[in-house]
């Protein structure tokens, strides 16, 4: 029966309850049940004497009743309630974890430390290190939206108490060892990572350091799980890709990474291997290729002779051969393919958001940030390649010739795959912070709209993972006209939307120098 009021909507996310039934209704079913006191008490004692699962075990974090909390499902089975009107840090940690950890992702494409959460999470006391350390990091991540800024000062708060407990986990023999304290050390390196980025500082490296460290003292007779073995792979993954573009393994000489990558694969359980693992061994060989090569082509006082550039660039053609058949190891559903999505935008709005009409699909956000990994570090071979003959000046006649043309065309097309993919990551957003908002569009097939796990994983994570794929490929020359611009004004919708407070778009001084004898640029 309609009473001519209007529904004043929900006053706040968390206050949305699902309500299918009248107060009218309500009352009669409470009636009935007076009347019925047996079958009350018989549904009671069923739902006491049923034991529960771990996955529905969350010691510690919420305790709702059910007429005031919201139940998540997760794709695992476990079930993260909240209760209305709670406390900033729960409202993070219940945004974390909806948006970062519960979606469903690729088996292949598993290398990272998120997935691996939430079995040791749900069984933590609230004050555990890995409970402080996930608040902290939950914390800087929705500190990121225009109105929560203020929870940025608090996660310091939990961040400290975490470090404090870490001190004292690392220098005990059982604590040491547990995967709840690796897991605990590398979300304390995703807060770095968030927060310096966020501040345009340098990222010191130091919980990096201690998460090599802790797994080489764990060994391989407390990494056979398969858990551990995914905390592993995570420690290998995060000291692997910053040291792709980073300046100490350019210019500092010798770098660690590629050595270090080779000492915790030796730790990895030898049936351990999917897609992400073998590109991050495959790519650990670039940080060595660096490393030898550096020196040699910014001697200064020494020209480097005609053998040790043929060396380089043999190496060069070695690493780049090896990472080729990566691609064809792949399973089908990595394919990619392009969307008409956005063909229907007014053609000046629609150069915002694609580059030459490629807004390719993914199986997800995961499989598309692998695949820009991928692109990345073969870019960073080409950009050698062409820095090496730069220094070279080869003659017109010279064999190696060919392989700056070779090189420049190669550069081209794994830079418009990286911008084919920021629609993808983006979608049409351009402020709003991690959450989703209902008006952005993201590409799809024309036939499935956009899942809402991909709308919320692309809004929370699309745009740190497109950071360093668009910062390599900025640094490329003989690109298109505009497409650079193109690339930088991406890196500056990045900082806008997640409120990054200085601009990251300068690609100079982070990566080789790409130098294009006798060519454009």
């Amino acid at each position: 029966m309609s009473t001519d009021r209007t529904c004043p909507g929900y006053a706040h996310l968390f206050d949305l309850v699902l309500r299918d039934q009248t107060e009218s209704v309500t009352r009669k079913a409470q009636r009935k049940k007076k009347k019925d006191p047996a079958n009350a008490k018989g549904t009671a004692t069923a739902a006491e004497s049923s034991p529960k699962t771990a996955d529905q075990r969350r010691v510690g974090a919420y305790q709702p009743t059910a007429s005031s909390a919201i139940a998540t499902t997760a794709p695992s089975g476990f079930i993260l309630t909240r209760p209305l009107h709670e406390a900033p840090e729960k409202q993070a940690v219940d945004f974390f974890f909806t948006n970062y950890v519960l979606i469903p992702r690729h088996p292949y494409s598993r290398r990272g430390y998120l997935e691996c959460l939430l079995p040791l999470y749900q069984n933590t006391r609230e004050d555990s290190l890995l409970s402080l350390a996930t608040t902290a990091t939950a914390l800087v991540i929705e500190g990121g939206l225009p109105s929560t800024q203020h929870y940025r000062q608090l996660s310091r708060s939990f961040f400290g108490k975490a470090l404090v407990k870490t001190g004292r986990a690392i220098r005990d023999p059982v604590e040491s060892v547990k995967d709840e304290t690796l897991m605990s050390v590398l979300l304390l390196s995703f807060y770095e990572r968030v927060l310096a980025t966020s501040e345009a500082r340098q990222i010191s490296g130091v919980h990096d350091t201690g998460a090599v460290a802790l797994v080489k003292h764990r060994g391989k007779e407390n990494g056979k799980s398969e858990l551990s073995a995914r905390l592993l792979l995570a420690v290998q993954t995060q000291v692997v890709s910053p040291a792709l573009p980073s300046v100490a393994a350019i210019l500092g000489g010798p770098s660690p990474f590629g050595k270090t990558s080779a000492a915790l694969d030796s730790l990895r359980p030898d049936a351990f291997e999917n897609a992400a693992s073998r590109l991050t061994s495959l790519s650990a060989r670039l940080s060595d290729l660096m490393a030898y090569a550096n020196p040699i082509l910014k001697n200064t006082e020494a020209f480097p002779t005609e053998d040790q550039f043929v060396e380089i660039l043999d190496y060069c053609a070695d690493v780049e051969a090896q990472l080729s058949t990566w691609p064809d190891s792949l399973p089908a559903d990595w394919a990619w393919k392009t969307s008409h999505t956005f063909d229907d935008l007014p053609s000046q709005q629609r150069k915002l958001y694609v580059y030459n009409h490629r807004a390719d699909i993914y199986h997800d956000i995961w499989v598309a940030s692998i695949w820009n990994s991928y692109r990345g570090t073969m870019l960073m071979i080409q950009y050698l390649t062409l820095s090496t003959l730069g220094v070279m000046h080869p003659p017109p006649t010279s064999p190696y010739m060919p392989k700056i043309g070779a090189a420049i065309s190669k550069v081209q097309g794994l830079v418009d795959d990286i911008c084919g993919s920021v629609p993808f990551n983006l979608g049409t957003k351009t402020f709003g912070g991690p959450k989703d908002r209902y008006d952005v569009r993201y590409p799809n097939d024309g036939i499935n709209k956009p899942s809402s796990d991909y709308r919320k994983s692309a809004a929370g994570l699309g745009g740190w993972f497109m950071v360093e794929p668009l910062k390599i490929a900025a640094k490329a020359i003989s690109l298109r006209e505009g497409q650079q611009d193109w690339i930088l004004r991406q890196i500056e919708r990045i900082q806008r939307i997640y409120t990054i407070k200085k601009p990251i778009n300068d690609p100079t001084g982070a990566l080789p120098s790409p130098r294009c004898p006798g060519g454009r640029g």
